[in-house]
């Protein structure tokens, strides 16, 4: 039997149980999908509806180059 919730409850359990079990793989994300999340987070409330996000998505060598840095500098900080 299922037990009706509100809304606010709905996302008070979304976010409590909230678990990330993803190993990172060198397996690359279907273009397709990256498009799709993108498209749903656009949708997404920002405070005082500034939608102030930037988003910059890299594949290739140029994803490469940006995780070498980022590794390097995390490596030797």
């Amino acid at each position: 039997m299922t037990i009706p919730v509100s809304d606010s409850q709905a996302v008070d359990h979304a976010i409590t149980t909230r678990m990330s079990a993803r190993a990172f793989t060198n397996q690359p994300v279907p273009k397709a999908l990256i498009t799709e999340i993108l498209q749903v987070a656009s949708r997404a409330p920002s405070g005082t509806n500034t939608q102030p996000w930037k988003v910059t998505v890299l594949t290739g060598a140029s994803q490469q180059a940006l995780s070498d840095k980022i590794l390097a500098a995390y490596n030797n900080p």
